[in-house]
């Protein structure tokens, strides 16, 4: 393994719905040997794409990285008008709130704004999930159009999804009837489905000039929000991202005018 395959297979770490690596993780699930492990981390703390905390000898991503990925935001203007929105109403309503993309068959992290009153259990930028068990995930996909759907998930109406829990879609036939609801609806709701006791509200934007399709997302604890909150909190995050679409010429939202 070269010096930056190993840097690279270290960094995908972090995208294992985890802050923080130890030694063993990299020994455990790259194989290495413990010299090896040892030089590479140092190595990569040396030249601050890794930072080692000394009271837990964990290590986090480096202020080399975190300045890159800072940059990277700061870029793509997009997501900066994204993030507006959802600042605004994670500010407003104290939920947690993301903004996720979908790369293939999952739906990874981009950002994250904890909000006053967080869920317990907080994904990372990075975080990986399977777009078939989550709203943001479904209507992520809603955006799709059909030969790309099938060409990721198959033709086959019965064809099992995989390991699907309680309250998702179990089969092909099942998630496109679930995606085609979230496209009509232009947003999604999902409650104690792939992540029990988790809520969660979704819609989408996407950037007509880069193609670039990005879902947000206001997530709660179950037990807060009842189905009339919901629903009221679905409304809520419909119409703040529709005169964005509608600026910007996002095509979901030009007819959307009775939704402000």
């Amino acid at each position: 393994m070269s010096i930056l395959e190993g840097v690279e297979s270290v960094l995908d770490l972090f995208g294992h719905h985890r802050h923080e690596i130890t030694f063993n993780d990299v020994l455990d699930e790259l194989g290495l040997a413990k010299s090896s492990a040892s030089r590479l981390l140092a190595q990569m703390v040396r030249y601050r794409l890794l930072e080692l905390q000394p009271s837990t000898r964990r290590y986090r991503p480096g202020a080399l990285l975190i300045r890159a990925a800072q940059a990277a935001t700061q870029a793509h203007p997009f997501d900066e008008q994204c993030r507006e929105i959802l600042a605004t109403l994670s500010d407003a309503t104290g939920f947690t709130a993301y903004l996720s993309m979908l790369d293939c068959t999952d739906t990874v992290v981009l950002q994250r704004l904890n909000g006053s009153n967080p869920v317990q259990v907080l994904s990372p930028p990075g975080a990986r999930r399977p777009a078939f068990t989550t709203a943001m995930g479904r209507v992520l996909l809603s955006r799709l159009p059909e030969p790309e759907f099938s060409a990721r998930y198959g033709a086959a109406g019965a064809r099992k999804l995989p390991d699907a829990p309680a309250g998702c879609p179990a089969t092909v036939a099942e998630l496109r009837e679930r995606v085609a609801t979230a496209g009509a609806e232009r947003s999604a709701i999902a409650v104690n489905e792939g992540m029990p006791g988790i809520g969660a509200v979704a819609t989408t934007l996407a950037d007509p000039l880069s193609g670039d399709v990005r879902g947000l997302c206001l997530s709660f604890t179950a037990m807060q929000v009842s189905q009339a909150q919901a629903q009221a909190l679905r409304a809520t995050l419909v119409q703040a991202v529709a005169p964005v679409g509608q600026r910007i010429g996002d095509p979901l939202w030009l007819d959307a005018a009775s939704l402000i």
